[in-house]
Parts: structure tokens; sequence; C-alpha cells
């Protein structure tokens, strides 16, 4: 799941779990295609998190009426809250480039800057760009 959407490649642009490098190290294609991509990532984390949210608090409800334990509860959603989105982040950025991979082709400026960065090493050689 966690490989590069244009060339299949594990060695992609994620650098760590929560860091990324600007580019995929094996293809060169930039994870960051255009302005205000970053937006798309994170309302896919969001709606991941919440719909995940929902359905456990559902589930719990259910499971527990008519004596329903609120302060269980409320601390285990809390936490889901906070360890739901740190899990799917790597995951939502992949997924999320696949989708703009798929509907937005690279056009040929950005293949040649990809097959550039591949050539000169800038793929691999701006590590410490990203976050």
């Amino acid at each position: 799941m966690l490989k590069c959407p244009r060339c299949g490649s594990r060695r992609t642009f994620l650098k760590h779990w929560l860091g990324r490098y600007p580019r995929c190290r094996t293809c060169g294609i930039q994870w960051h295609r255009e302005h205000g991509f970053e937006l798309g990532p994170i309302a896919l984390n969001v709606v991941i998190t919440f719909f995940t949210l929902a359905v456990g608090m559902i589930i719990a409800f259910v499971a527990t009426a008519p004596d329903i334990p609120v302060l269980p509860l409320t601390l285990g959603t809390v936490a889901a809250a906070i360890i739901i989105p740190l899990i799917a982040y790597p995951f939502t950025y992949t997924l999320w480039l696949a989708f703009d991979l798929a509907s937005h082709k690279p056009d040929a400026r950005e293949l040649a800057d990809a097959a550039a960065a591949v050539a000169t090493g800038g793929a691999a050689g701006a590590l410490s760009e990203g976050a």
C-alpha cells in the first residue's frame, strides 16, 4: 500500500512515518504537485478518522446500552481521535497522490523534471526537504 502510485516502488517519497522526501526516490515524481495539494490528504485523513470514530461509537453504544459507560467511552474516543490520524497519515498521502495522478496525468514538463531529478540524483539529493 505504501508504494509510489506512479512507478510502484517502495522507495517512495516517505522518509519515515511522518516525514516525506520531496520526490519519489525511484521515478522522481513530486508528491507536492500543485499549490494546496496537502488539503486533499488532510481531508481524506479527516474523513477516515471521523468515519472510524462514528462507527466505533455506534458499536460501543449499541453494545453497552442501556447502561452506557460515559467516561471510558469518552477517553477511548479521545485516544482514538489522536491515534487514528497518525496511523492513517502516510496512507492518505499515498492514496491522494494516486488519485491525483489518475485524474491529473503528469504533463511532459513534470515528467522531464522527474527524469532529470533521477538522473542527477536530485530525487535522493534533496533529502533534507520535506517534513
